[in-house]
């Protein structure tokens, strides 16, 4: 069962490296040009190519907006990129943002993407999902990767 209740769900799509390094719990920020609503309480995580597959979710402690040099220091300890893929990634970029992991859960087995009602392709960035149709995903097929 879920910790936090299910609010607002997003469905992020992100590189293996940094899905795996969240669900590990060595990533403790998801970091985005464009922030997901702050009242987002939980993240399913699609990882992309060669992936290409739903792999766990994680709940979402709250969501930081701020110019790119403040979120740099603010999280760059655990944000699981150098400062050179940090500058790189928000090059121009006015705000960053930093969503923080509460507690992220990995699935036992990663999940087809068109398991969840609606959903045709991955999204480019995010998109939301209507809760009560993922809530067994959150509830029911999850095995603990890390507490915060």
């Amino acid at each position: 069962m879920a910790d936090q209740s299910i609010g607002r769900v997003a469905l992020l799509s992100i590189h293996p490296r940094h899905a795996n390094a969240i669900l590990d719990g060595h990533k403790r920020v998801e970091l985005r040009r464009v922030p997901v609503s702050g009242d987002t309480t939980h993240v399913i995580v699609y990882a992309t190519a060669p992936v290409s597959a739903i792999v766990g979710w994680f709940e979402v402690a709250g969501v930081d907006l701020a110019a790119p040099t403040r979120i740099w220091n603010d999280h760059r300890e655990v944000c699981g990129i150098t400062r050179r893929e940090f500058r790189s990634y928000f090059e121009g970029a006015r705000t960053a943002a930093a969503i923080r992991v509460r507690r992220s859960h990995r699935l036992g087995e990663p999940l087809s993407l068109d398991a969840i009602p609606g959903v045709k392709r991955p999204p480019q960035s995010f998109q939301y999902l209507d809760a009560a149709r993922v809530s067994w995903l959150i509830e029911d097929r999850t095995q603990r990767a890390s507490v915060a």
